[in-house]
């Protein structure tokens, strides 16, 4: 110290926890494996069509194992780039062109939203389209895509934890338009995307 006095002891007491209560650690390991061991079944109970997606901040279960998705599939509609990557399994629902040669196709998986998203990434790259900076939340994603003119984006939104119905809408780029996909600095004007 500069003044030369001797620096103040400080005084600690250390105090033991009380011992946990029998058997309470038991039971908490006996909760997690009948957690775990809930049993599994091969097939995905089914969901009605209609069925509304999990509550916003609720995050589907990625332990679960879902079926596999197969390869199904169907041919894009007119609007749509042929080549564009599919997600296996995937089942049409709608499809609609819009105003300004927008297509916006409207279909589903019976895959986790974690899997849809893992298959953009990996997919569409190797297809010869740009992946955008996209959002993501506990129970939906957002991936925007060029190609040349072409533009689009990926909505993906979990039913529950093995099913997830997409939206995709795709346009081509047209010279003085308001952009399909806002930029990601400064303001940006509303998306003409029909869902925001």
């Amino acid at each position: 110290m500069p003044d030369g006095s001797q620096p103040p002891l400080y005084s600690v007491a250390v105090t033991r926890a009380p011992a946990p209560l029998p058997g309470l650690a038991a039971a908490c390991a006996l909760l997690l494996l009948a957690g775990c061991s809930g049993g599994s079944s091969s097939t995905a109970a089914p969901v009605a069509a209609g069925t509304a997606p999990l509550a916003s901040g609720t995050a589907p279960t990625s332990a679960v194992a879902c079926p596999d998705a197969g390869d199904g599939g169907f041919p894009w509609p007119a609007g749509i780039p042929t080549d564009l990557p599919q997600p296996p399994g995937a089942v049409l629902t709608d499809t609609s062109p819009a105003a300004g040669g927008l297509t916006v196709v409207k279909f589903t998986t019976e895959q986790s939203l974690r899997e849809g998203v893992l298959h953009l990434v990996r997919a569409l790259q190797p297809a010869g389209y740009t992946l955008g900076r996209g959002d993501a939340e506990a129970a939906e994603a957002d991936a925007p895509f060029t190609r040349g003119a072409l533009r689009g984006i990926f909505r993906l939104v979990a039913r529950d934890a093995c099913t997830t119905d997409w939206l995709l809408a795709v346009a081509p780029e047209v010279p003085g338009a308001e952009p399909l996909l806002p930029p990601s600095s400064g303001s940006a004007p509303p998306s003409p995307l029909p869902f925001g």
